[in-house]
């Protein structure tokens, strides 16, 4: 066995075995409160690690990246949607391990979404899923009926039998060892429901509780928090003891006990926020903020004049199994209900300026202009539009000037006119309550590449220059072929670099070839075609001028090319998605050398991220380098 072979399986087994977590708890507590016997702990974790082996109850596990500290002291340091689509995404109920989403679509089936995969696992009507502690199965709500599915072998068989006489069976939850599922019995959906707890392997089923959305409390004396009238209520399972913590909605427990984010309505209009705190409620905190608009009356889909309700509502928060992250659906109510699965990441610090900045412009190139103004401390207005959009940025800079923070940032809009512009902006911040917010912005220099007739031209803070960057004569031909028209422009500033996508003929063939043009050197160089491309709508390239991603449309369907030019490696990424396949691909922007895009798949947008250096496909939910 090599070294790989028994890091697998030792990853494997560790997986595969229950945690001791009241006696984990205690561990990091004697850790954390006695920093300087750091040997003497080290052996006493190790020595425990193989006493648990030996019992089966091992109590080691990877540290959180976040650090242990107050909830009040946790900042939502970024969001960004996972999965989207107008009037279609009505799914609920997620739940997430090791990087892969379980994904009820409601009369679509199960689904696993992470790495390059999105794969249905079970068909039918499904509403919700939970992930056992070690990983290995799943619990989910069918029709009214409890079922559990083994993830390796990919079977399911039945646990509860929902319908008329049994009830109807909702919102499964784990106990931490594995061994119990808590869940909500109805006979109706008026009557209140009521909260039971099964034994996986006996079937054994006793009441625990009048409440819905059970979830356990791991460490410490057994706990299950839950819901009722519209308050979040802890019970302590061995004597029964219960107590109001606060009043909210849909609790959900952090992996190691420390978190519950729950949602919380005020105010009247009521407006809804995801809350976090600590389980035993010492802190607690608002990590979201809604804000009131205009009222729609659903029947009519119509504003009504003089009402206002709340932006948004949320759903389910669940954490991911690091307990970095949650996943919550943010639900639209404007002439038309849709919702948005999103990913709230959290810090334990706060968010630089630059990286306000960055956010800022992210939230617009996923058009997500709510979350753009949340960077504000003022209504900066309209900020996104379709034509042109953004579709990239880079930080220039930071600085003070007259003791005002500021950041420098350059952010690149395009369409296919073909049109590139280059918007240079000067952010002004300042610190807050909740960190930095941008008081003012100023456009200092802004650069617009666009075709007159048959030249490219150059246009600086408004003035054309009267001579043209190049004409579509200069162009590179090869073998007899014919530039019939240029479809993309991209500018690369400090390299004078025009990068072109050309649609080109040859008697009765056209073909879309990708050109380079050293402007300082008046040289082009074609650096690929492709023969099955009609047409292309988008081009992107990342800063480093490494990679370039060009949305395109292959064989009838929008598909998304990406080449590595040093390597002269193409990828097309319809290819790269195993599982459901995408209707079509489509480009967003670079990050750090990685793609983020998205396709559209079972009538939704399903979010990725491509690195071109690996030639892999995963999602945002995968671990961070």
């Amino acid at each position: 066995m090599n070294e790989a072979q028994w890091n697998d399986a030792v990853a494997q087994l560790k997986e595969g075995l229950p945690v001791h977590e009241e006696l984990k708890r205690k561990l990091r507590t004697s850790f954390e409160r006695k920093p300087k016997q750091k040997h003497f702990w080290r052996w006493t974790v190790v020595a425990a690690a193989l006493l648990g082996v030996v019992f089966l109850k091992p109590v080691w596990e990877p540290e959180q990246i976040i650090p242990h500290v107050e909830a009040a002291s946790l900042q939502l340091s970024n969001q960004f949607s996972l999965m989207e689509q107008l009037g279609k995404e009505n799914s609920a109920g997620v739940a997430e391990y090791a990087g892969i989403l379980y994904l009820p679509l409601k009369g679509k089936g199960l689904y696993a979404y992470g790495h390059n995969d999105f794969t249905r696992l079970v068909d039918g009507d499904i509403s919700f899923v939970r992930v056992s502690p070690n990983g290995s199965q799943l619990v989910y709500v069918q029709a009214g009926s409890l079922y559990l599915y083994e993830i390796k072998l990919k079977t399911s068989r039945l646990l509860l039998q929902g319908g008329k006489e049994q009830g109807f069976f909702e919102t499964p939850s784990w106990s931490p060892d594995g061994t119990r599922i808590a869940f909500v019995k109805r006979t109706d959906e008026q009557e209140p429901g009521h909260i039971a707890e099964m034994d996986v392997k006996k079937g054994a089923v006793h009441d625990v509780a009048e409440g819905t959305y059970p979830a356990y409390v791991s460490g410490g004396q057994p706990t299950l928090f839950f819901e009722r009238n519209n308050q979040i209520v802890s019970k302590n399972l061995n004597t029964g003891e219960e107590s109001v913590l606060d009043t909210g909605k849909y609790p959900a427990v952090s992996n190691d006990g420390a978190y519950v984010a729950y949602v919380k309505a005020q105010g009247e209009p009521v407006v809804e926020d995801v809350w976090i705190a600590d389980t035993n409620f010492k802190t607690k905190k608002q990590l979201t903020e809604n804000q009131l608009v205009e009222a729609w009356d659903q029947q009519t889909g119509k504003l009504i004049e003089g009402k206002q309700q709340a932006r948004y509502t949320f759903e389910q928060p669940t954490w991911s199994r690091d307990g970095r992250s949650l996943f919550v659906y943010k639900v639209f109510h404007t002439n038309e209900v849709w919702k948005k699965l999103m990913r709230f990441e959290l810090a334990a610090s706060k968010p630089k300026p630059e990286d306000i900045v960055a956010r800022s412009i992210q939230a617009l190139i996923y058009r997500d202009e709510d979350y753009a103004h949340s960077f504000f401390s003022y209504d900066p207005g309209y900020l996104t539009g379709t034509s042109p959009r953004q579709i990239g940025y880079k930080i220039l800079g930071s600085g003070e000037v007259e003791g005002k923070q500021y950041v420098d940032a350059e952010t690149y809009l395009s369409y296919a006119d073909p049109y590139y512009q280059i918007s240079k902006t000067r952010y002004f911040l300042s610190e807050g309550p909740n960190g930095y917010r941008i008081d003012n912005m100023e456009e200092t220099v802004n650069t617009e590449i666009s075709l007159w007739g048959d030249a490219i031209y150059m246009t600086v803070n408004g003035n054309r220059n009267p001579l043209p960057l190049l004409e579509r004569k200069d162009l590179p031909r090869k073998d007899n072929w014919t530039n019939e028209q240029i479809c993309n422009i991209v500018y690369q500033e400090s390299a004078k670099t025009l990068w072109l996508t050309v649609k080109q003929k040859k008697d009765n063939m056209t073909k879309l070839g990708l050109i380079r043009y050293d402007l300082a050197n008046k040289q082009g160089k074609e650096i690929d075609s492709i023969h099955a491309a009609q047409s292309s709508s988008i081009m992107l390239i990342d800063a480093d001028q490494k990679y370039v991603a060009i949305e395109l449309i292959i064989d009838g369907k929008e598909d998304t090319v990406v080449y590595h030019l040093q390597r002269e490696q193409k990828t097309i990424l319809s290819r790269r998605i195993q599982g459901s396949k995408p209707q079509a691909v489509h480009p967003r922007f670079w990050e750090n050398g990685k793609l983020i895009f998205y396709t559209e798949t079972e009538d939704r947008d399903v979010f990725f991220r491509f690195d071109p250096e690996t030639n892999n496909v995963d999602t945002m939910n995968d671990q961070k380098e």
